[in-house]
């Protein structure tokens, strides 16, 4: 009886069912026509497909800022010009013009350097794009510089490789007002040489003649390092801030003894402090006398500060607003009490 239900539903389904099946899979087949072992995907820049922790957006990155560092004094051969004045060691006075080369010569080199004492001015150096043209044309400039001097009343001494620049500027009274101003801005010109470090030249076609000095290399070295210590022992002396200590003239002898107790604290690791008496807005009103005694307590409790003292006179009156302004040891001071 059971095998022939199971055969009765195996004709049915083969009458009915497989028919529909295999019509459906000719309409739509079960795979797409490109294999999807051959498709391939783009990855997403923002999904790891091979991790599983989240991702982390980052936000738009900032450039590093470098410290800012001293600038350099020229010195020696690296001093843009072909004549200097060199200060006297001594004297303290200006010396002669002379030459670089015979102001180098005067010096040991193994002990001794020429610092360079004067500011630059602005000055093209011949690795920016525009100091040809601007080389080109500098006499031009120069002319127009000469013509400025004169419209102002302060021409500069004539020079004989200037004669004849200066004897066309002032032959030239028609000379324009918008030159004239682009000459004032124009910057020195760098004028390299074939040996050694070049000179600078001035628009009004003068040399840039620098003033210097002679710096012992062993001294300045010993300046320099001293210089670091004391800033390293500032700021490791230095105090974090002004520390106020408000009081009134009637407050509690234990209140009192407390605040007395940072007060000195703040003192021994020597920082200011300002204490500030005021009267009580409610409540008991201190006498004169007890006015007189709060103030006593403060000054005793700085006094007991070792090299703690008052930086400024005290302001105010006795029973109404008095602010006194106290520091404790400090700098040298401190050092010298350690020792």
């Amino acid at each position: 009886m059971a095998s022939h239900g199971r055969a009765h539903a195996r004709a049915l389904f083969e009458t009915f069912v497989r028919p529909f099946l295999i019509s459906q899979a000719r309409r739509t087949p079960l795979l797409p026509k490109a294999s999807i072992a051959h498709t391939r995907v783009p990855l997403s820049p923002r999904i790891r497909h091979f991790s599983s922790t989240p991702i982390k957006l980052k936000g738009p990155t900032k450039r590093s800022v470098k410290p800012k560092t001293a600038p350099v004094a020229l010195s020696n051969e690296s001093i843009p010009a072909r004549q200097v004045r060199v200060v006297d060691p001594t004297t303290n006075d200006l010396g002669p013009l002379i030459t670089r080369r015979s102001a180098l010569q005067d010096i040991n080199p193994d002990k001794e350097r020429l610092i360079c004492v004067t500011k630059v001015p602005r000055y093209i150096s011949p690795s920016d794009p525009q100091y040809d043209e601007l080389a080109s044309n500098y006499d031009y400039i120069i002319r127009h510089h000469l013509a400025q001097q004169k419209r102002f009343g302060t021409p500069s001494p004539p020079r004989d490789e200037l004669s004849a620049l200066e004897d066309s500027a002032n032959e030239e009274d028609d000379i324009d007002e918008d030159d004239i101003q682009a000459a004032r801005r124009a910057p020195a010109l760098y004028v390299p040489l074939h040996r050694g470090a070049g000179y600078i030249r001035l628009p009004n076609g003068e040399d840039w003649i620098p003033v210097c000095k002679v710096e012992n290399k062993a001294e300045a070295a010993a300046k320099i390092r001293a210089q670091e210590a004391a800033r390293k022992e500032q700021k490791k002396l230095a105090p974090e801030g002004v520390k106020i200590i408000e009081l009134n003239w009637a407050i509690a002898e234990g209140d009192l003894g407390h605040r007395l107790k940072k007060v000195e604290e703040f003192l021994a690791g020597r920082r200011r402090v300002e204490v500030v008496i005021a009267p009580k807005r409610r409540g008991k009103k201190a006498s004169r006398e007890e006015a007189e005694g709060v103030l006593k307590k403060v000054r005793e409790a700085v006094a007991r500060a070792e090299g703690a003292k008052e930086t400024r006179p005290m302001q105010g009156q006795v029973g109404g607003v008095v602010s006194l302004m106290v520091e404790g040891r400090r700098g040298k001071e401190a050092v010298a009490g350690q020792g």
